[in-house]
């Protein structure tokens, strides 16, 4: 099975995370593992996730403080929170800072992978923006709820992007494009001009997930844009 899913997991227990992470990867979901809230951090600084699951009880800050902070950052993020915690406060506590589901411990596999289809269905079903955002090539612009300004490098990427099989493409043809080296350096530009382009799609009504790190390929489009 193959899904475009991309998951971030955090949780402290390495078995159990090794765990869970096995058993999404087999169901063909791009899964990030981290141990606690730093390790999550730099994991978010240079890729995109759909859906976070984490652990209530980590060490240092706890995965409530995590939940709130990156549901702000990112309101379209859906959230999985796993706790021993049982009692009615402690799911309500949960949901207030931001959790979509709430999963007692010890997790069900089943469970977490039903709960990860309804999931994934709620995201696959989604309008990334009620106007189709316009790619002017000739004038270097995107055109949607704001009209933002865009480099010859962004403007080359997004319509290479937009105009490719299912809206992806591997690293080396993004920087082929860029007429950049194919070398771990230009991969790192790429990284930056990425993030830096999404903020734009952003700017223009797109979702946060509208340009999504595809680990050890590339990147996919996933809103709809027309190039004229």
């Amino acid at each position: 099975m193959d899904t475009n899913l991309t998951i971030a997991l955090i949780e402290d227990n390495q078995d159990l995370r090794e765990l869970i992470a096995c058993g999404l990867r087999t169901q063909g979901y791009s899964v990030f593992e981290a141990d606690c809230a730093e390790a999550f951090d730099e994991l978010s600084a240079k890729n995109h996730f759909d859906l976070l699951i984490l652990d209530l009880n980590l060490p240092g800050e706890d995965g409530l403080s995590i939940a709130l902070r990156t549901k702000d950052v990112n309101p379209n993020l859906f959230i999985i929170m796993l706790t021993a915690r049982r009692t009615e406060k402690d799911r309500i506590n949960g949901y207030n800072q931001g959790a979509d589901i709430y999963l007692s411990k010890p997790i069900s596999q089943d469970e977490l992978l039903a709960t990860i289809k309804t999931i994934e269905r709620r995201i696959k079903s989604r309008v990334f923006s009620k106007d189709q955002i316009i790619l002017d090539v000739r004038k270097m612009f995107l055109k949607g709820k704001e009209v933002i300004n865009l480099n010859q490098e962004e403007t080359a990427t997004l319509k290479s992007l937009a105009e490719s099989e299912s809206h992806r493409l591997p690293y080396f043809r993004l920087l082929e494009v860029t007429g950049k080296e194919v070398d771990d350096r230009s991969k790192s530009t790429l990284e930056v001009q990425i993030t830096r382009l999404r903020k734009k799609l952003i700017e223009a009504g797109a979702l946060p997930d509208c340009l999504k790190a595809i680990r050890g390929e590339g990147y996919q489009l996933t809103v709809s844009i027309k190039v004229i």
